[in-house]
């Protein structure tokens, strides 16, 4: 049996059958009835009438709960261990869902836009386990990849994008947060705003540490222009040199 983790207030942790969930009391009721007409929270969402599928590393669905709207995803491992467990972690030491909930709030706490989880589903595999997120989904957002490389976007939207991509990097290091992977499709851009705020995915693996680290704020500046070489090759849309100037210049 998996252990039932201690969570923060006001999120509850219960099971239902042999799934662990982690819910908010608002997300409770509508995870109950996804998972009585789904294995998954992810299943439901993918069948769910007006359910908006959105791009990321897999499929990710927006369904509408409410007044508003939760991005649900499933996830997926990367890299080349994916090759071997795929979508599948080991239950040894804390879940990865619940290290990226405490990671999500802590960010948020220190003043970093990034959106606010509101139900996690975990389902037992033997030694294995698989997982599903619903976060709240961000109005009027697309990704820094989505802007530079795959939009129509032109002039200064684009500059203004990677101005607000430096200041997010200058902004993490300043709050002694430190992401292991701020890479272009981590960085995502709320256009109801001008300038966009800048917000961070992806932190389940991300460390607090002394703010103002130069060591850190280089590394994660580095992931991240590796990565937009990386999407400069594959879209054959190179970044103009005001751009990559606009980046280094609000990151410092």
């Amino acid at each position: 049996m998996m252990r039932t983790p201690e969570v923060p207030e006001p999120y509850r942790a219960y099971r239902r059958g042999s799934t662990l969930v982690v819910a908010t009391p608002e997300a409770q009721p509508w995870v109950d009835q996804a998972l009585s007409e789904a294995p998954t929270l992810f299943d439901h969402a993918a069948k769910l009438p007006g359910a908006e599928a959105l791009a990321g590393r897999g499929p990710v669905y927006a369904v509408p709960v409410g007044a508003g709207w939760w991005v649900v995803r499933h996830q997926r491992r990367g890299g080349t261990v994916a090759r071997w467990l795929g979508d599948r972690y080991l239950r040894l030491g804390p879940l990865r869902p619940i290290r990226e909930l405490q990671a999500s709030i802590e960010v948020r706490r220190r003043g970093i836009g990034t959106p606010r989880v509101v139900a996690i589903a975990i389902y037992p595999a033997g030694p294995f386990y698989r997982a599903d997120v619903a976060s709240e989904r961000v109005p009027e957002a697309v990704d820094l990849v989505h802007v530079l490389f795959e939009s129509d976007q032109t002039g200064e939207d684009r500059v203004i994008a990677c101005e607000a991509a430096g200041s997010l990097l200058r902004r993490l290091a300043e709050r002694g947060i430190r992401h292991p992977d701020l890479n272009a499709k981590n960085i995502l851009l709320e256009w109801a705003e001008r300038p966009p705020r800048a917000h961070v995915l992806d932190l389940d693996g991300s460390r607090f540490v002394a703010p103002s680290s130069s060591w850190h704020r280089a590394r994660m500046r580095n992931r991240l222009a590796r990565s937009l070489r990386k999407w400069e090759a594959k879209s054959g849309r190179a970044l103009a040199a005001r751009e990559w100037e606009a980046l280094a210049r609000s990151a410092e």
